[in-house]
């Protein structure tokens, strides 16, 4: 009798006006993470390796301090060569080089973003000005004519970030009544593929990101397969809406702070310190130094991958380990078991101790996900 007053009631549209305003929350959303991000770009202690005599440093470090206090940390060094090496590993974000009278020359490095070096080359241009100097520019490290503006690292992590999601998605819903380590087998591939499409779309029909494809390919497959895996993750821990956290960390916040077209130092506060350890800032610097900056480290964008990938596989084991429990407990029900996601586990042993407790049966109904549950092989 119910199911024939379910099949007469009529449809509402109530749904269809949730969706629409969901879908706005996610506007805002976007719009509120990358316009808090970029609408008041600021310098923040960015480093300048100056080689000058000491009294023209002690002023242009005042200069700089009066027209924007807390922007730059200027760093004295030794020599000019010093200067140019530092500005090539990026241990300092630009320089300046001058003697006892005569032009200035300020030392950038173009590959490390344009935003960077404009702000830069700016800031130091009128402190010399000021000191009645003229600045002359040194690029050490140019962008090529093939990615003037410098957004093909940027490109490459959003190759990566969009598929790995959506794949994620694809993976759980085709591959969830099975162990989970099919699926990362599954997601493993992937990676591989996503980094070698990406670096042949790029490198060689593009020519953007040229002459180092097998570490741009193995800095590709670290960066999809810690996205891929950090879904999957989310996914065991809470069903299919674990992806909207994935999708919070690395598309609403991850993308907007990545370091491709605003350098970290540039963030505002909150954003600053957060970017540097997000694997889409580190899919961006790795890249870019792979490319363009060969002497600058890749220790931190790599720990930064192996962080976010070690914290995956840890919750999936952990998840893995949850499912063989239950397995133990009825095996027959083993596809049911896998496609639950864990923190259903969690309440459903909750449940059964809690009448364990007071002496009652055990609520096994409760543990069914559906009334045609199978039991297929997933070994």
């Amino acid at each position: 009798m119910s199911d024939t007053r379910r099949s007469h009631r009529r449809p509402s549209p109530s749904r269809l006006f949730a969706i629409a305003v969901a879908t706005a929350l996610v506007s805002f959303t976007l719009t509120l993470s990358f316009g808090f991000a970029d609408h008041a770009p600021a310098p923040h202690g960015v480093r300048l390796a100056v080689a000058a005599p000491a009294g023209f440093t002690r002023q242009l470090s005042a200069g700089l301090a009066h027209k924007a206090p807390g922007g730059f940390t200027v760093v004295p060094e030794p020599t000019a060569q010093v200067v140019t090496t530092s500005v090539r590993e990026q241990t300092a974000a630009g320089g300046l080089m001058a003697g006892p009278a005569g032009p200035v020359t300020i030392v950038t490095a173009g590959a490390a973003g344009p935003s960077q070096q404009q702000a830069i080359t700016a800031a130091l241009t009128a402190a010399a000005t000021a000191l009645h100097r003229q600045a002359r520019p040194l690029d050490v490290a140019p962008l090529p004519a093939s990615d003037r503006a410098g957004l093909s690292v940027f490109v490459f992590e959003l190759g990566l970030l969009i598929p790995s999601v959506i794949g994620g998605v694809g993976l759980f819903l085709a591959g969830r009544r099975y162990r989970i380590w099919w699926r990362l087998a599954a997601a493993a591939l992937f990676a591989l593929l996503a980094a070698g499409a990406s670096v042949l779309m790029l490198d060689v029909v593009f020519g953007a990101l040229a002459g180092a494809a097998v570490p741009l390919i193995g800095v590709g497959f670290l960066g999809a397969l810690a996205f891929v895996a950090f879904v999957a993750a989310c996914q065991a821990v809470t069903g299919l809406p674990g992806t909207g956290l994935a999708a919070l960390a690395f598309v609403f916040v991850g993308n907007a702070v990545s370091g491709a077209t605003l350098p970290f130092a540039f963030l505002p506060d909150g954003f600053r310190q957060v970017a540097p350890w997000l694997p889409n800032g580190a899919i961006v610097s790795a890249a870019r130094d792979v490319v363009y900056l060969p002497d600058a480290g890749l220790e931190h964008p790599l720990l930064v991958l192996g962080i976010w990938l070690a914290g995956s596989l840890a919750v999936l084991a952990a998840m893995d380990l949850l499912h063989l429990a239950e397995r133990r407990r009825a095996p027959k029900r083993e596809a049911e078991i896998y496609a639950m996601p864990g923190t259903s586990h969690l309440r459903h042993r909750h449940a059964r101790r809690r009448a364990a407790a007071v002496g009652l049966p055990s609520p096994v109904s409760a543990n069914r996900l559906s009334a045609g549950g199978g039991s297929a092989s997933s070994r």
